[in-house]
């Protein structure tokens, strides 16, 4: 059994998620068990919790440059990826991620 730190389980969880695959799959090709790999995931998620720090992800809602594109504009980032949405009314985001909070 291969003992590793919590930065190399953070950096095993980003480039998971970078992949585009499941959990499963990226354990399959890794040789990881996904089991271990899924509580590891929940366990640091806590303990970045329990420290105190944020688990929020940065949000920005900023005003179209453009004059035909009133539509509120909110631009989403975590870690190196980024997404923008358009028209998307600022109520039913915040209940959608409210939700998934």
């Amino acid at each position: 059994m291969v003992r590793r730190s919590a930065e190399a389980w953070r950096k095993l969880f980003e480039a998971q998620a970078r992949s585009g695959m499941t959990v499963s799959e990226f354990c399959v090709k890794r040789g990881l068990c996904t089991k271990s790999f899924s509580r590891r995931k929940k366990a640091l998620g806590e303990a970045v919790q329990a420290s105190g720090r944020s688990s929020f992800v940065r949000v920005e809602a900023s005003p179209s440059p453009r004059a035909e594109a009133d539509e509120p504009r909110v631009r989403l980032r975590l870690g190196r990826c980024e997404w923008e949405l358009r028209g998307v009314p600022l109520d039913e985001l915040a209940r959608l991620m409210e939700a998934l909070a």
